[in-house]
């Protein structure tokens, strides 16, 4: 009967002992679970990163999308390639044959590109001037060297004065004959030669 009363007190002991093991496997386990919650909340969390509007354009393709619509206009055409865009206007629209003064009815459109470039500060640009192969000679323009850096540079003083363009971000080139888009073999051919280009450099890097 004795025996029988200690075999009974030492598995009511073993059954205590493995409550306690469990409840302090419990125990550490909860403190480790507390901790780890503690670092990961105390840790910076990563920067939410979001994409830009769908119907926001990028101020480069805003400029591209307006300077190709110049194309519309008669006598002038626009190229681009690159970062680059070309605008190429006539002699006829800009200047009567062997002068440097702004023609009045080209205003608007010179006034329409102005109003583009000022948009856009950060694109330089480069204005050229060019002449066909007949030679000119006057008091104001010697040669056609002078009468296509008069032009470029008229150009300039317009996009200055009434588009209020810093005249910094120019730069103007006279090249009298020598960049032909045709040969100056017919009157056409050396209307087309007659022309102001507008050369716009995109930077290389844009904010939207």
């Amino acid at each position: 009967m004795s025996n029988y009363s200690l075999d009974g007190d030492s598995n009511w002991l073993i059954t205590l002992s493995d409550l306690l093991t469990l409840l302090l496997v419990f125990f550490i386990f909860a403190l480790t679970v507390d901790r780890a919650s503690r670092i990961k909340t105390s840790q910076p969390t990563a920067a939410v990163i979001t994409a830009a509007p769908q119907n926001q354009m990028p101020a480069t393709d805003d400029l591209r999308s307006k300077i190709m619509g110049l194309a519309a206009e008669d006598g002038i055409t626009v190229q681009a390639s690159g970062r680059e865009m070309l605008i190429t206007i006539k002699e006829k629209v800009t200047f009567n044959p062997g002068e440097a003064e702004i023609l009045k009815s080209s205003e608007p459109v010179l006034d329409k590109i102005g109003n583009i470039l000022k948009q856009h500060p950060a694109v330089l640009i480069e204005i050229d001037g060019h002449t066909d192969n007949i030679p000119i000679k006057t008091r104001l323009y010697p040669s056609n060297w002078e009468l296509s850096t008069a032009r470029a540079t008229t150009v300039l003083k317009y996009f200055a004065a009434h588009s209020g363009i810093e005249p910094s971000r120019f730069f103007v080139r006279g090249n009298a004959d020598q960049k032909p888009l045709l040969p100056n073999d017919t009157s056409l051919q050396r209307a087309e030669n007659r022309r102001v280009e507008i050369r716009l450099k995109e930077p290389l890097e844009t904010k939207s």
